[in-house]
C-alpha cells in the first residue's frame, strides 16, 4: 500500500484538492466568480501534471550520457528507482 501511495501521491493530492475546491465552488455556486476560479485552478493543476509527465529516456547507453554531459549545455538528470 505504501508503494502505491508513493507512486501515485501527485494524483491523490490533485484529486483531494479538486474535491475540496469543487465542494467550495458548489457551496458558492451562485457566484460565477467562484466557479470560474475553480475551473481555472482545475485546468492549471491538471495541465501542470500532464505537462510534467515525462516520456522515455533520451539516452540509452552510458556513452550517450557522457556525450550529452560533455556537450556544454545545461542538463537535467532524473534518477529513478523502482525499489
Amino acid at each position: 500500500m505504501g508503494e502505491f501511495l508513493n507512486n501515485n501521491s501527485a494524483v491523490i493530492l490533485i484529486g483531494v484538492l479538486l474535491i475540496a475546491l469543487g465542494w467550495y465552488a458548489w457551496d458558492y455556486r451562485r457566484s460565477k466568480r467562484a466557479l470560474a476560479v475553480f475551473a481555472a485552478v482545475a485546468i492549471v493543476i491538471v495541465g501542470g501534471y500532464a505537462g510534467a509527465r515525462h516520456g522515455p529516456s533520451d539516452v540509452g547507453t552510458l556513452a550517450e550520457v557522457d556525450a550529452v554531459l560533455a556537450s556544454g549545455v545545461p542538463v537535467v538528470l532524473e534518477v529513478y528507482s523502482d525499489n
